[in-house]
């Protein structure tokens, strides 16, 4: 049992023996009473928790120096290179962009690509995009065809498939 446990076990103990004795008007009247006491200890205790922090915010305010200092370490040029640099930087779009130039994909294919992954970027309900790779991949064929130059009907037969 805590401390704070025991001692309302025993605030208990000692009003139950008080009250067991007394009839049913006088346990009412005890029960106010006591009601306003309770009143007027959590009021006092508020007003004492208030000043607490009243004195405290004060003692904090003596504490502080309230100068202000300015940084010349960095000037004015600084400042303005950092948002030229901020400027020069490529965003993630520009990124993908030189990737998909990259790429070898075609002007046309490439803004249309970019412009659905903004659209996606900008819909509030997609939370992920993803990527699907085609099951199949299709792969480049040479098919040789070998005539002797005679005039002869198509025979698929004769075809060899080479990389």
């Amino acid at each position: 049992m805590t401390e704070q446990e025991q001692l309302f076990a025993t605030y208990y103990n000692k009003g139950k023996l008080l009250v067991v004795d007394m009839d049913d008007t006088q346990l009412r009247e005890h029960r106010e009473q006591l009601a306003k006491i309770a009143t007027e200890a959590k009021a006092v205790l508020l007003a004492a928790d208030e000043e607490i922090r009243e004195r405290g915010a004060k003692k904090k305010l003596k504490e502080k120096d309230w100068l202000v200092t300015v940084d010349q370490s960095q000037t004015a040029s600084d400042a303005i290179n950092a948002v030229k640099q901020r400027k020069s930087r490529m965003s993630a779009m520009d990124k993908l962009n030189q990737q998909l130039i990259a790429a070898g994909i075609d002007d046309e294919t490439r803004k249309q690509m970019i412009s659905d992954l903004e659209r996606r970027a900008t819909d509030k309900g997609l939370k992920t995009v993803t990527f699907n790779k085609p099951a199949v991949e299709t792969a480049v064929v040479q098919v040789k065809a070998e005539s002797n130059g005679e005039k002869k009907p198509f025979d698929p037969s004769k075809l060899s498939f080479g990389s």
